[in-house]
């Protein structure tokens, strides 16, 4: 009988370890809490109410009923706040402000966008300004002034452009970033009419951003089919009509063009990158692991990669209102998301926005990209740079 029972004992244990093994491991994925997810047609997020009368009010400067719940609250080390008051001054209107987020010691990069697609005077018939946006290191926030906070402080003071706030630089912060960063504009810049905010491992062709925000629906196409009626235009010339008087007329044959060439209207509401519509993470070894008492629902709001967004000036308005009435959260392109959504800005998407490295094989293979990530080396993004430039893409 001993032997039996051992041998049931054995089968007992093995069995009882392969169920605790399964548990375990529908744990660590995510199995439970994917079925205790909330269906996202049920989505509601704090601060629940009616935050589009709430922002009109604020933005009539009128006291609303209800006190904001996020408010940007860090100060600036260095603020810089006379980047766009030349212009202000003399009544002229930045067109495209570049807010740039970067981390502290990354010095070369700054440089490299300095030199590269950050130029201001790249356009002299365009007013461009750009700024980066910066947190503080660890040692710096404890009042022990660092090495590199000290080569930080020489670079604002000689490039005038540097933007940071005192709270620590590190990957989950970067909300705060991108809330304060909306903030400096308001109050320093919101008379720009459009906002990129990208980070500084981006490379970016200003070029073709400047002709995706005059169509931003219809772009690039809208350039192949505006190149098309140029094309015959040049063949046919010009083309003679009669009016009805008998008297001959010249009449261009591209009188349609500017239908492909358009002027956005100031209060257009402009949220503009890669546009995603996933789900939460709920396996435990994810990065972008997220348990269901900080986020219940089965899908995440629509939202753009927050690697590079472009805001119109009305959506800045609206999304900086927002976000000072919605709970935090410490993923910025998820934030945004929900932003978006209560602030009823819908997000547009476009291919030539790379959330990841675009592959390069020559100047025409970044004909039309606006902008694509992976380029943390600074001498490769130049270098790609400058042949696109030469090609005359950038």
């Amino acid at each position: 009988m001993f032997p039996r029972n051992r041998r049931l004992y054995v089968k007992l244990l093995k069995f009882t370890c392969l169920i605790l093994t399964i548990l375990f491991l529908f744990d660590y994925f995510g199995v439970f809490l994917h079925i205790f997810e909330v269906k996202f047609e049920k989505f509601e997020y704090e601060l629940n109410g009616n935050i589009n009368a709430i922002c009109y009010k604020v933005r009539k400067g009128e006291k609303p009923d209800v006190e904001p719940i996020n408010i940007a609250v860090h100060s600036y080390r260095h603020n810089n706040e006379n980047k766009c008051k030349d212009e202000l001054q003399k009544g002229l209107v930045p067109h495209l402000l570049i807010i740039v987020k970067s981390k502290n010691d990354h010095f070369e990069r700054r440089n490299a966008i300095r030199n590269s697609w950050g130029f201001e005077k790249r356009f002299s018939d365009v007013i461009i300004r750009t700024v980066f946006s910066l947190g503080i290191d660890q040692q710096t926030h404890n009042n022990q002034l660092s090495e590199i906070q000290k080569l930080v402080d020489i670079e604002s003071e000689r490039y005038k452009d540097i933007i940071q706030f005192n709270f620590i630089d590190e990957y989950y912060n970067n909300t705060l970033k991108t809330i304060h960063g909306m903030k400096w504009c308001k109050e320093n810049c919101i008379r720009s009419k459009f906002y990129l905010f990208v980070d500084d491992d981006y490379y970016v062709s200003i070029k073709n951003i400047l002709a995706f925000l005059r169509n931003p629906v219809n772009y690039p196409e809208y350039l192949e089919a505006y190149k098309e009626q140029l094309r015959k235009l040049n063949q046919r010339k010009l083309q003679e009509i009669k009016l009805i008087n008998g008297t001959n007329h010249t009449e261009m044959t591209n009188r349609n063009l500017l239908s492909f060439n358009i002027e956005l209207p100031p209060n257009v509401k402009l949220f503009a990158g890669y546009v995603f519509n996933s789900r939460p993470h709920r396996h435990r070894s994810s990065k972008w692991y997220i348990p269901l008492d900080e986020y219940k629902y089965d899908r995440w709001p629509t939202y753009v990669t927050a690697g590079c967004f472009m805001l119109s000036r009305e959506a800045l308005q609206e999304m900086y209102c927002t976000s000072q009435y919605t709970k935090y959260f410490r993923f910025d392109d998820i934030f945004l998301g929900i932003v978006a959504l209560k602030a009823n800005v819908e997000p547009l998407h476009s291919e030539e926005f790379y959330y990841y490295k675009a592959a390069y094989s020559g100047p025409a293979s970044y004909r039309y990209v606006l902008a694509t990530h992976g380029y943390e080396n600074s001498n490769e993004m130049l270098k790609v740079w400058n042949e696109v430039r030469a090609s005359g893409y950038a």
